[in-house]
């Protein structure tokens, strides 16, 4: 059995475990908003951008891996343990991110200063994305495996799979999983390029909607094959990856490879559909995504599990979703939380989705299995399946 123990997160649902609560129980946020300078021509677009600024750090200085930073000050105990209890060169870290400290890249490249001498002086290795894990490696001192993933918006996702794999190898003793990304003008008008931006308020699942909001997200969590003792913790029960290399950003109508990844992630944890208690879609807002997931969830779960998304909530948090949407289901078994509502002032879910159980008002978790689905660009899909841990009963499968 795989554990996660802890977690911290910041997104535009809060920047503490409470506030997140708070957010989450009541559809709110605290930073998705209208905002000017990452589009030409001064256009609007909504965005979150955690409204946290930290100090710089010595070395690997970027937002990024400042966010990071944060993150693991506040599960500091639970790192002390895992120290005390590993040796270095037994615990690893995993990171996932799609643009590492390209933020950093930007702000110095149109800087006033570089414009007029032609020349940058930031550390370039602090824009590879390996960068990421290497920081949470120097940081805390340990000589296991480090890496970074990027396989666009399923990296935080491939994350745990990845650490997994490191734990169940005999590698590690313990992973630090986490991801982060950070608003980027590159993302964003990338983004509008393609279409897929919605400038507004996005609302996913409706007959009008018209693509994504970007937020940013960081997380950072331990996973590990016993339980520490210092955090909550929750069960890794089953992943399932697949890649259908359809298209470059589109998704492949019919959903096969998303459809095979959540088989994988079923047969992996031993558990049929009816086992589910709750799926958290991707749910971004796009007109070709959220109608493939549609017939995936439809031909997979029928209208029998309950299901929403919560991008309209955070932002699609980009190569972070996968861990700030893993964080969700840890709040989820934490505190006894409602299901998460789609939930909008103007629009309503489109009859489109009918046949599937949408979470419209926010309802009891009847069975304590969460399953979180991210389908990235190339068709890299990843489904993770959650379970909650109850240390007075049995953990096997």
């Amino acid at each position: 059995m795989i554990y996660i123990n802890g977690f911290a997160c910041k997104s535009a649902l809060g920047l503490t475990e409470e506030e997140s609560v708070k957010n989450l129980s009541e559809g709110t946020d605290i930073c998705l908003r209208e905002r000017v300078g990452f589009l030409p021509g001064g256009q609007k677009a909504y965005l979150a951008e955690i409204p946290l600024y930290p100090d710089p750090l010595n070395r690997h200085d970027c937002r990024a891996n400042r966010l990071l930073n944060e993150c693991l000050n506040d599960i500091r105990p639970l790192i002390d343990e895992m120290m005390e209890r590993y040796s270095p060169d037994r615990i690893g870290a995993v990171i996932g991110t799609s643009t590492s400290a390209i933020t950093d890249v930007e702000n110095e490249v149109l800087s006033a200063e570089c414009e007029k001498n032609g020349e940058l002086k930031y550390d370039p290795r602090v824009s590879e994305i390996g960068n990421i894990s290497a920081f949470i490696s120097d940081r805390l001192a340990i000589t296991g495996p480090s890496y970074s993933i990027a396989t666009a918006c399923s990296s935080g996702g491939r994350a745990f799979v990845s650490a997994r794999a490191l734990l169940e190898s005999g590698a590690c003793d313990a992973v630090l999983v986490g991801a982060c990304d950070t608003l980027s003008k590159i993302t964003v008008s990338g983004f509008f390029a393609l279409g897929a931006l919605d400038t507004g308020r996005c609302h996913p699942l409706c007959d009008d909607r018209a693509g994504i909001n970007i937020g940013e997200g960081v997380g950072i969590t331990i996973l590990t094959r016993e339980p520490l003792k210092s955090g909550y913790v929750m069960k890794l029960l089953g992943t399932g990856s697949s890649t259908d290399g359809y298209h470059i950003s589109a998704p492949e109508p019919e959903g096969h490879g998303a459809k095979t990844a959540i088989r994988l992630a079923l047969m992996d944890a031993g558990l049929s559909p009816e086992d589910i208690g709750y799926v958290n879609l991707h749910a971004t807002g796009t007109v070709l995504n959220d109608a493939m997931e549609h017939k995936v969830i439809r031909d997979v779960f029928g209208d029998r599990v309950p299901v929403s998304g919560t991008k309209h909530l955070t932002g699609h948090t980009l190569g972070a979703a996968g861990v700030v949407e893993a964080y969700i289901a840890y709040l989820i078994f934490r505190h006894g939380m409602k299901l998460p509502a789609i939930g909008y002032l103007s629009h309503m879910p489109s009859h489109e989705f009918d046949d599937i159980h949408l979470v419209k008002e926010p309802e009891d978790l009847q069975k304590p299995v969460i399953m979180s689905n991210n389908f990235a660009f190339g068709g890299n899909n990843i489904s993770l399946i959650f379970g909650k841990y109850d240390s007075e009963q049995s953990d096997v499968r």
